[in-house]
């Protein structure tokens, strides 16, 4: 099932955020008619975490292993990581090697590497052809698969080493760098949003302090 759009809203009360799908035609709180009466902020939507990785650019991109972010990600659960192009197609490394144009990244987070505003079609051309290189590079044929010691974030940090990112060169040293820098923050986030987003699912809505 794909992702519903998460909504937000306030009714009678400053105090309490209503989170839903689907605005409920009587107000939680109050029990009045939601249609008919005024409400304190309109319904908008909150940003989803996750994207699908054709509308990236030059990005690391981040999924689970097995399923998807909404149904089936917990704390436990090992994150793949790829490389989209300047078109939005991924580059992943795994027990097949390197695979290019992988469909299943429908639902994935998005990585921003390029943290400098002026990078230019230059850059992303240079992107580009470093990573039609690392595809013709043994290190990274099926043979070399290692689930811990040669896997998807060693290609990734591989490829973006080759890239001179003055900006984030101290944090690609080590997976724990990356991970630390780039990884947690982004999937801390959307933690938050899956568990509001499934407790949604069960209950209908959510009331939440702003």
């Amino acid at each position: 099932m794909g992702e519903q759009a998460l909504k937000c809203f306030q009714h009678c009360k400053r105090e309490k955020n209503i989170l839903c799908f689907t605005i409920p035609l009587v107000c939680p709180l109050c029990s009045q008619d939601t249609v008919t009466t005024a409400m304190r902020i309109p319904p908008f939507i909150i940003d989803s975490p996750f994207v699908s990785a054709i509308s990236t650019q030059c990005c690391v991109v981040i999924k689970p292993t097995r399923g998807s972010f909404l149904e089936d990600f917990t704390n436990q659960s090992n994150l793949h990581v790829g490389v989209t192009n300047s078109r939005g197609v991924v580059y992943e490394f795994d027990e097949r090697g390197v695979t290019v144009g992988a469909k299943d990244w429908t639902q994935c987070i998005r990585v921003h590497v390029i943290l400098n505003d002026s990078a230019d079609e230059v850059m992303y051309g240079t992107w580009d052809e470093q990573l039609s290189v690392c595809v013709m590079d043994q290190r990274w044929n099926r043979n070399c698969y290692n689930e811990v010691t040669h896997n998807c974030y060693d290609f990734v940090l591989y490829f973006l080493r080759t890239q001179e990112l003055k900006d984030v060169n101290e944090c690609l040293s080590d997976r724990s760098s990356f991970c630390v820098r780039f990884i947690l923050p982004k999937t801390q986030k959307a933690g938050k949003y899956i568990s509001i987003y499934r407790e949604i699912v069960a209950k209908c809505y959510v009331l939440q302090d702003p």
